[in-house]
């Protein structure tokens, strides 16, 4: 049996990575608590900017890295089909018909799936436009983490008759009708 060079020098490669990998942590676990600590809060603490990272891609390489996935168009449902909102925590609490698909208000990128304590289940888009939109109370989610959704595409549905909804930007809370009048 005769071995491909290329898989070979492929796998070489690969092993030096991970040997060099491995390094950088043992290096990093040795230098003092400060350097570890500094390394620790940018990396779990700092928000990653997933929209400069594509715009940088198209223009360096003429395509995206976090690619459109078409989910589904729907119309806006946000300014149509709430019957009333209240303040809820930093956001604001629709209250809505039961079930209905939630579609999003802004392009961006899909950065968390999962639950937060205080709005259940959450889909965090991280916008175009710089806003961070949470959507929680959702059920039937119809993305994944790091897809790119078009405003209005659907993204789940509510899992009951209200949903919550925190738009965010360089820490400070918007409320809806705040965020529409920005995006005009």
């Amino acid at each position: 049996m005769k071995i491909n060079g290329k898989y070979v020098n492929n796998l070489c490669m690969r092993i030096l990575l991970s040997i060099a990998f491995i390094l950088f942590i043992l290096i990093l676990k040795k230098c003092n608590n400060s350097l570890v600590q500094n390394f620790k809060n940018n990396l779990f603490n700092r928000s990653f900017n997933f929209i400069k990272v594509n715009k940088v891609s198209q223009k360096v390489l003429g395509k995206d890295v976090f690619y459109y996935q078409n989910t589904g168009d729907i119309t806006e449902v946000m300014a149509s089909s709430f019957d009333s909102k209240t303040k809820y925590y930093d956001g604001e609490k629709f209250n809505i018909s039961s079930n209905l698909p939630i579609g999003s208000i802004s392009s961006g990128v899909v950065v968390f799936i999962g639950n937060k304590n205080e709005y259940k289940n959450t889909i965090i888009i991280q916008g175009i436009d710089g806003f961070n939109i949470w959507y929680g109370n959702i059920k039937d989610v119809n993305v994944k983490t790091y897809d790119y959704v078009q405003e209005g595409n659907l993204i789940g549905a509510a899992d009951g008759d209200f949903i919550y909804l925190l738009i965010e930007k360089n820490n400070k809370y918007f409320t809806y009708d705040e965020y529409t009048q920005i995006k005009d």
